[in-house]
């Protein structure tokens, strides 16, 4: 039989079913789920479908790298499952959400492309993300789950209004609010990574008290505090930008 390249041996003898690639796979399960709903739901169902599948998503994303780093089963095949399950689950599906609530809100025609620019920002994000040293304490640009976890808050908060009636400025904040955060996932900005160095106070800071004031928020205003929780994330991380511009 002939041999194959040496190339691809290795490849082949990579091992596809491993628990991290297993908890990959639920994520991407979850973005097609989310996906399915969006088409074959009624409007509330779908958008709430479609962020309860998005926070199950974003669970087993985080669990993922965890289950990589305490059983020691990293590769290259599992570092590409990720980035194609987070562009379903982070970058398709907040798209579906994002032009759901841009035409409840009373939007109409070909204005909704504007929100396909989270798909597209959210691939190139990804991409830079592959290539770049992005893995310490800290991420260049809004990472997709944050973008797809504030999307996807918004799109619960809009399933207990449909049917009420909606100023005519809604449907062009939704645009506008779509394309920034577009935007920031392709930017320049850093922010700040929520993977912890060990569990000490010291190093996670941050991490910690922005988890606390994250909780205190759900805790007060419910499921919409989880969006609510992302856009202090971004204030954040804009307040530190401009801080530093100022010292240089």
């Amino acid at each position: 039989m002939q041999k194959l390249p040496t190339v691809i041996r290795p490849i082949m003898r990579t091992r596809l079913v491993t628990l991290p690639n297993l908890i990959t796979l639920a994520n991407l399960l979850c973005g097609t789920l989310g996906i399915v709903s969006m088409v074959s739901l009624q409007s509330a169902e779908a958008l709430r479908t479609a962020f309860v599948l998005t926070m199950a998503a974003a669970v087993f994303d985080f669990l993922d790298g965890f289950a990589a780093r305490l059983t020691g089963q990293y590769s290259a095949v599992g570092a590409q499952l990720d980035s194609l399950a987070d562009m379903v689950s982070f970058a398709v599906l907040p798209t579906l959400v994002a032009m759901k609530v841009y035409y409840l809100t009373g939007g109409h025609g070909a204005w909704s492309a504007v929100l396909l620019l989270i798909a597209l920002c959210g691939a190139l994000r990804l991409a830079r993300f592959n290539v770049s040293d992005d893995r310490g304490t800290e991420f260049r640009g809004l990472p997709v789950p944050a973008c797809a976890l504030l999307v996807g808050a918004a799109g619960w908060f809009a399933s207990g209004r449909i049917g009420l009636p909606a100023a005519g400025w809604v449907q062009w904040f939704v645009l506008a609010a779509g394309a920034a955060l577009a935007l920031l996932m392709v930017s320049s900005v850093r922010m700040f990574s929520l993977k912890f160095a060990g569990f000490g106070w010291r190093g996670n800071e941050v991490r910690y008290v922005f988890l606390a004031v994250s909780l205190v928020i759900v805790a007060v205003a419910g499921v919409p505090g989880v969006g609510l929780a992302v856009v202090l994330y971004i204030l954040y991380s804009l307040a530190v930008r401009a801080a530093c511009r100022r010292r240089k």
